[in-house]
């Protein structure tokens, strides 16, 4: 059985084809007693609107594509749930492509939700290399780049809408310093993850103002999961590197850092202080429970979507420090 049409209603209603579709898109030249059989008829079958003809017509879907690389870590999730939120306030609906941080499966999202004529784009970049990014933006369809600062996207006047990275990773250094610690470890991600890149940027800033010499052997970069902290503290550690307080560049990869501390008899925070960064839902409840610095996850995702709506060119948001036990004396 197939989608009822408007042929349907029409000849159970008694009326013409053009009838059925002014009474069900509310035309005032309809008589009401009319307009009430119509959509009595239509109910009764089952109908539902044919919103791929109304968007030839109107010129636009009230779909928005929403590309970021992982919904099921607990950042993103949180940053979808802004995007939702902010879909259904202006009434549109949402296409989610996960990438899985593989740079392919980014030109092939784009590619797809383009095909299906989406009013425009959310995307959080792999950041291998923008070529996919240069080419959207020759053809005009809005697009912005959520919870990322690309400095080469500045100049073409991309939005993007992104927390300030060099200020929270300042503060977070400082907050370590703060609390007595005077060989900080970094624990960044991949190489060209900017926003790890401008974390770094604000640990050394943080180290220099107090005095502290940049040691380039307390810096590692790799994988942004639990394993990539994990694997970090096991390589210092087996390097003979020493640490008394480590900056970590999100809190799943803390979540490992912590583990690898506690498997290698480290007291947290006696021996070793911990600062994570994002405040998902769980660095509250482990144990111990983790400082860190709160992003505003949400409003990244509801701000983005407004950007497509009323385009500005950036919107920069402040991170919040959560002290708890990791880094309590």
């Amino acid at each position: 059985m197939g989608f009822v049409t408007l042929k349907n209603i029409a000849k159970i209603a008694g009326v013409s084809v053009n009838t059925v579709s002014r009474a069900l898109n509310g035309k005032p030249d309809v008589n009401e007693n009319t307009r009430q059989r119509v959509l009595e008829v239509a109910r009764k079958l089952g109908y539902v609107p044919n919103r791929s003809a109304l968007s030839l017509k109107k010129q636009k879907t009230h779909i928005v594509g929403v590309i970021i690389e992982d919904n099921a870590n607990p950042f993103w999730a949180e940053v979808l749930k802004g995007v939702e939120s902010a879909a259904k306030k202006y009434e549109y609906h949402v296409i989610l492509v996960n990438t899985s941080r593989n740079y392919e499966e980014e030109v092939e999202g784009i590619r797809m939700l383009l095909e299906r004529r989406v009013d425009g784009l959310l995307i959080a970049p792999n950041q291998e290399k923008y070529d996919d990014i240069f080419e959207l933006k020759k053809l005009r369809v809005p697009f912005v780049i959520m919870g990322r600062h690309i400095k080469e996207f500045e100049k073409l006047n991309i939005p993007m809408v992104y927390s300030d990275e060099i200020d929270g990773g300042c503060r977070a250094t400082k907050h370590l310093i703060e609390r007595g610690c005077k060989r900080i470890a970094f624990i960044g991600a991949q190489p060209y993850n900017t926003a790890s890149i401008e974390r770094c940027e604000g640990y050394k800033m943080a180290l220099k103002e107090a005095g502290i010499r940049v040691n380039e052997d307390l810096i590692k970069t790799g994988g942004i999961e639990i394993e990539g902290g994990y694997k970090s503290i096991i390589d210092l550690v087996e390097n003979g590197v020493e640490f008394d307080g480590i900056f970590v560049y999100n809190d799943l990869m803390a979540f490992g850092v912590l583990k690898a501390l506690k498997e290698l008899n480290f007291q947290v925070p006696r021996d070793v202080k911990v600062i994570g960064y994002d405040d998902i839902a769980y660095s509250s409840i482990i144990t111990p429970s983790l400082t860190t610095m709160r992003m505003k996850k949400k409003t990244i995702g509801e701000l983005s979507f407004e950007l497509l709506l009323k385009p500005e060119s950036k919107i920069v948001l402040k991170t919040e420090l959560i002290v708890r036990d990791s880094t309590n004396r």
